[in-house]
């Protein structure tokens, strides 16, 4: 008897099975060719389309609403006692100067008063031999920032101080006026400072004003070519800059300036639009 197993039949659902593969392959194929074509059709659409890259720029003049100004009182010397009592004493009459300037309580803030004790310096000397002769001694430099001048140690008392006032006139008059202090007392202070108090909304009347002067731009680069500036497609905000009034830079860098009491606003805003056949 043969052993040989009779052949398998085909399935009657194989043929239908494999024809919708098939189909569903070649549908799929045929769905990312359309898309491929579609794609670089809208490509080149947009390549093809007219549009206008233009910069607005808006300036707005105006004042600092608020002024500040670092200083210091300071004493240096070799009695303690006389330090503290002058630094005091000094500071009472530098308050009596801020009073007539017209300067209130609330505007003048004093720090407390910081001391250091300055060690005298300690060398190490080297006098070499040679046959009976010495060599001359050798001295590292002083750095009196930290060693007191003398053999004895020294004392040094500072106080630091801010004026803020909503009166910038003021504050500028005061970093000019010329004050004299007794005891051994120094007084230093910083360049004045001056402010933009309402920033923010001069800020948005700036972008508005920047994004008219935009249009208008456009407007003039495209008259007389039988067109007009159509949609906008695209807006950005640019550079910011603060600087002296009637000082304004033209760089692509922000900037702030803080010494100037009457200021510049800079903005400028870059902007794109569609250009259509009128």
């Amino acid at each position: 008897m043969s052993s040989e197993k009779p052949p398998r039949s085909v399935s009657p659902t194989f043929f239908p099975s494999l024809a919708f593969l098939l189909f569903g392959v070649a549908l799929a194929l045929a769905f990312v060719v359309a898309s491929d074509k579609v794609g670089k059709s809208i490509g080149q659409f947009r390549q093809n389309r007219p549009e206008i890259t233009v910069k607005g720029v808006a300036t707005l003049d105006v004042r600092s609403g608020q002024g500040s100004l670092a200083g210091s009182i300071s004493w240096r010397g070799e009695d303690f006692a006389a330090g503290r009592a002058a630094v005091a004493a000094q500071r009472l009459a530098l308050l009596k100067v801020l009073k007539l300037a017209g300067f209130a309580d609330s505007e003048v803030i004093f720090a407390a008063t910081d001391f250091t004790r300055y060690e005298p310096a300690v060398f190490v000397e080297y006098a070499g031999q040679n046959e009976g002769t010495r060599a001359p001694i050798q001295r590292a430099p002083v750095d009196f920032n930290r060693f007191a001048h003398g053999k004895v140690p020294e004392y040094g008392f500072s106080q630091s101080f801010v004026l803020e006032s909503p009166n910038v006139d003021r504050i500028l008059a005061f970093s000019r006026q010329e004050i004299f202090l007794d005891d051994g007392v120094t007084l230093a202070r910083n360049t004045p400072v001056f402010r933009l108090v309402k920033l923010n909304e001069a800020k948005k009347e700036l972008l508005e004003a920047a994004a008219q002067d935009a249009q208008r731009r456009a407007a003039t680069m495209v008259t007389g070519s039988g067109s007009k500036v159509g949609s906008l497609l695209e807006a950005a905000q640019g550079v910011i800059q603060i600087s002296a009034k009637d000082r304004v830079g033209e760089s692509d860098g922000n900037s702030v300036d803080l010494y100037s009491i009457d200021k510049t606003i800079r903005v400028v805003v870059t902007m794109r639009f569609e250009i259509v056949k009128e």
